[in-house]
């Protein structure tokens, strides 16, 4: 019999699996995964293979429903269907986020396991950091994953737009990833000698049985003297039925896990109620708390595209532009206070906000500016950006945000997408912290130094180019008419919530969820590390090697 099912064979999944068999070779780990093994696949190993993933049969190519904020669009939303999940198709990005944001986390959760110092020996444990001379107490040099500085690579552009940054104030640090993030440092990827590094291939996998191309229909729950519920095994698609003798474990990803525990009775009374599925556990938060950053990108002419200064220009062709994503400095900042609490007193009107909140207090990274040596346009945004090499791109993304969100079923078909409403832009917080960014960023390249750069900004058809004196309805307009998502979802199997401290879904003996969707709080950081350092935790964990 199998000890231990895993449920999604995701980067999550793929670390608990691997760890738990190298904890103990004595347990059996099945893992099922819907989507194929495709690791070797040269659009997946080529970090120029990213700019063709989205709409392919790799991802879980999917649409929001119509969101109110944004006049009613649709937003595109990605995710990794194949074994290893989204980091086999994502940008590589290898951000941690700050301190502040972790230690939210464990005072949420009233446990310091989540907060930064107790998740630091596993952020060390999955890293082997690129510079050996870094600090040994932030950073690790035997794990699995490889880290590579994007400077690795000197693009045309690099030494005019940091000064220009540089020019409006921006805080240059040395590291985004030792803490503290707020400044502009050195761009950091888990890119290897050029080519990806998927979970399940870092890790290993090795003696896990993996069932790809493999759908679970529901979890199996029965009677449990002392709980509601014990979760015994899963019935897959097929009809086939998988038993465990330990436990369940979803990995499934901030969108889909919910959708799973729903379909297996598990979730609201109400939810459950519209698509006649049997309540067998009332957990009304399954499914909400979702949160998402929110991001627009703005997109800028260069001077001299002739010159080969960004892609897909054929003069932009050094060898080692084809090792990594076309970008080198990330920023992150506060944005003012004087600026944010106003718009926390409007969303909390019945509440004092002081300077002490926790939106402002420590001292926050509301948002992140990425640089781009490419036209990065995604689907459903309709803003036609030629590809010439004459643009580059500036994404802007909301790192914080305060909009809550959710998931629901759009049917009982597990294969189908649930209904996804990140409810983006939807508070004034939001609103001010995208203002405050966007006319941060605009205020660099109204620098000469900037001006040296570009030639103007390029708008939507029927949209005025913005600059950093343009008006909040002006930005708002903006925002609504072209915002979409980095894709970093979460909260909707909130610790705290849905699971306890050790990631146990309450009232369900033997079941447990570990990826992002335990995650209660954002993080401003792309979540890859986010995930693995919480997969790692969770391994010791459940084996008993921590407590």
């Amino acid at each position: 019999m199998i000890d231990y099912l895993i449920l999604g064979g995701g980067l999550a999944g793929c670390v608990l699996a691997s760890r738990l068999k190298e904890y103990d070779a004595s347990l059996s780990i099945t893992v099922v995964e819907t989507g194929p093994n495709e690791h070797d696949h040269p659009l997946i190993t080529e970090p120029m293979g990213t700019m063709q993933l989205h709409n392919s049969p790799f991802e879980y190519n999917l649409k929001t429903v119509p969101q109110k904020h944004y006049d009613g669009r649709e937003v595109f939303q990605a995710g990794g269907r194949l074994l290893s999940g989204s980091s086999a198709v994502n940008y590589a990005a290898w951000t941690r986020g700050d301190r502040a944001d972790y230690d939210l986390w464990g005072k949420m959760v009233d446990d310091k396991r989540w907060s930064y110092d107790g998740l630091l020996p596993y952020f060390r444990r999955t890293e082997n950091h690129h510079d050996p001379q870094a600090d040994p107490h932030q950073h690790g040099f035997n794990g699995p994953i490889h880290s590579t500085p994007a400077l690795g690579r000197t693009y045309p552009l690099t030494k005019q737009l940091k000064e220009a940054y540089l020019k409006i104030g921006v805080k240059s640090i040395l590291d985004h990833n030792g803490g503290d993030n707020k400044g502009m440092a050195p761009h950091i990827e888990n890119w290897h000698n050029g080519k990806r590094q998927p979970a399940g291939k870092a890790y290993g996998l090795k003696d896990v049985e993996v069932l790809t191309n493999t759908t679970v229909k529901s979890i199996l729950l029965q009677d449990n003297p002392g709980s509601s519920k014990r979760a015994t095994g899963v019935e897959l698609a097929s009809g086939q039925i998988l038993k465990a003798s330990k436990e369940v474990i979803v990995c499934c990803g901030a969108l889909r896990t919910p959708q799973l525990l729903m379909l297996s009775g598990i979730g609201p009374a109400d939810e459950l109620k519209k698509h006649n599925i049997a309540l067998l556990v009332e957990a009304p938060d399954v499914g909400k708390n979702f949160s998402d950053h929110g991001s627009i990108t703005q997109f800028y002419r260069i001077h001299n595209p002739e010159n080969g200064l960004c892609a897909p220009s054929p003069g932009f062709n050094h060898p080692s532009y084809l090792e990594g994503f076309p970008t080198d400095y990330i920023i992150a900042e506060s944005a003012p206070t004087s600026i944010i609490k106003p718009a926390l007193q409007l969303d909390f009107p019945d509440h004092s906000v002081t300077d002490n909140h926790p939106h402002l207090f420590p001292p926050r990274s509301h948002y992140e500016i990425l640089p781009m040596y490419a036209p990065t346009e995604v689907p459903l945004t309709n803003m036609n950006i030629p590809m010439d090499g004459s643009i580059i791109s500036i994404g802007i993304i909301n790192l914080l945000p305060t909009s809550r969100g959710s998931i629901c079923l759009a049917s009982t078909d597990p294969a189908a997408d649930p209904l996804i409403d990140p409810n983006y832009y939807a508070t004034h917080t939001d609103r001010a912290v995208m203002r405050a960014a966007m006319r941060r960023n605009m205020s660099a390249f109204e620098t000469s130094e900037g001006q040296a750069i570009v030639a103007e900004e390029v708008p939507p058809a029927g949209f005025p180019a913005l600059t950093s004196k343009s008006t909040d309805a002006e930005l708002d307009a903006r925002v609504r008419r072209c915002a979409g998502t980095f894709y970093h979802t979460a909260g909707t199997a909130s610790m705290g919530r849905v699971v306890d401290a050790e990631c146990r879904v309450k009232g369900v003996a033997g079941l447990r969820v570990v990826d992002a969707s335990v995650v209660p709080t954002p993080i401003s950081a792309h979540y890859m590390v986010v995930v693995y350092a919480l997969a790692e935790q969770m391994a010791e964990i459940i084996v008993g090697r921590k407590t």
